[in-house]
């Protein structure tokens, strides 16, 4: 019989968790498995869903009045850490089993409701190792296992390259993708090493994304005066700037990944990433990519001009990461996800 697998996601924005969200559900497509998208009515990812022609059942709040919506599901599948309380009432109240996949490395709230919901999953599901020990210190007893994100096969233009080519005639472009929270994604570190790098006027640092944190990092690049440095905002063709960098940099004070250095890799771009989270699962001790202390600065621009200097370098990163990303392939990791949805099944039946 068809697995009917309901994949749950009631986050209001469009980030890396929601992305990945689709990615899989994609993924999972090839086989044999009926799949909808559970998430918040007018959210973005109801419109990125809807436009990638995938089922969804867009609910409202209060969410809970929704319950009896999943009771034809076999499985369900939770990608956000709220959305596991909806999760929960469709399991007590109409027996159906759910995993988890946590992104994010905190540790959940210490409440007794919390750890309730996570007991009761059929299991838990970590994006990387640091996450999976933060899980099983959290949530002893539980049933683990670690499946990274999908590396996404982003497709760029290329009219629209040769026109970014064109508008950065001459430059050597370092670019950062990532919402603008500067106590996350530590964009602060970038025009710090811009400030240091300012007189190497071919060298330009290129930001994609916008956040809470906008105007303040837009104001320090003022005052700075930083004209080697462009907010180029919110962009749906992330693709054609991934394919215009000449390196990626990724200095982020936490990430439970870091699935956009992935996407660098898709592009074969070189990699620059903080030392934190997730992100050793990805680059090794710097063997796909160069690794750099958070809060230095002038480590960062070294390594920035390390490769910068050197072309072979930057090339030998290059292929290396793009070899790297078939550890991440949607067919593997989508492989086992539909591994652990039978068994989850077969034990539940």
């Amino acid at each position: 019989m068809r697995l009917k697998i309901a994949h749950i996601n009631l986050a209001k924005c469009l980030r890396g968790g929601e992305n990945q969200t689709l990615a899989i559900i994609e993924g999972l497509n090839l086989f044999d498995i009926e799949q909808t998208l559970i998430c918040r009515k007018n959210s973005l990812l109801e419109q990125q869903a809807v436009k990638l022609h995938l089922p969804v059942i867009a609910i409202h709040k209060p969410f809970l009045l929704n319950v009896r919506k999943l009771k034809s599901f076999d499985l369900l599948h939770v990608h956000e850490g709220r959305s596991i309380y909806f999760a929960l009432v469709v399991n007590l109240l109409c027996h159906k089993p759910y995993l988890v996949t946590r992104r994010i490395l905190n540790k959940p709230r210490e409440k007794w409701l919390t750890k309730y919901a996570y007991k009761k999953a059929a299991q838990i599901v970590s994006i990387s190792q640091k996450i999976d020990a933060v899980m099983r210190e959290f949530c002893p007893n539980q049933k683990f296992k670690i499946i990274p994100d999908i590396a996404r096969q982003l497709e760029s233009n290329p009219t629209e390259i040769a026109n970014l080519k064109a508008q950065f005639e001459g430059k050597f472009i370092v670019g950062h993708v990532g919402a603008l929270d500067d106590a996350i994604k530590n964009q602060s570190l970038i025009l710090k090493t811009a400030n240091q790098l300012r007189e190497h006027k071919n060298i330009v640092f290129v930001l994609l994304g916008v956040g809470k944190d906008e105007t303040t990092l837009k104001n320090l690049a003022a005052e700075w005066n930083l004209t080697n440095v462009t907010f180029e905002g919110f962009k749906t063709n992330i693709a054609d700037y991934f394919a215009l960098f000449d390196i990626f940099v990724y200095p982020s004070k936490e990430e439970g990944l870091g699935s956009a250095i992935l996407e660098a890799f898709h592009f074969k771009k070189p990699v620059i990433a903080a030392k934190v989270g997730g992100i050793p699962d990805i680059l090794g001790d710097n063997k796909y990519g160069l690794l750099v202390n958070p809060f230095d600065d002038h480590e960062l621009a070294e390594k920035i001009m390390k490769l910068y200097q050197d072309e072979t370098l930057r090339n030998y990163y290059a292929e290396a990461g793009f070899e790297r990303k078939e550890a991440f392939s949607s067919d593997k990791i989508c492989g086992d996800y539909y591994q652990l949805y039978q068994q989850i099944i077969n034990i539940h039946a």
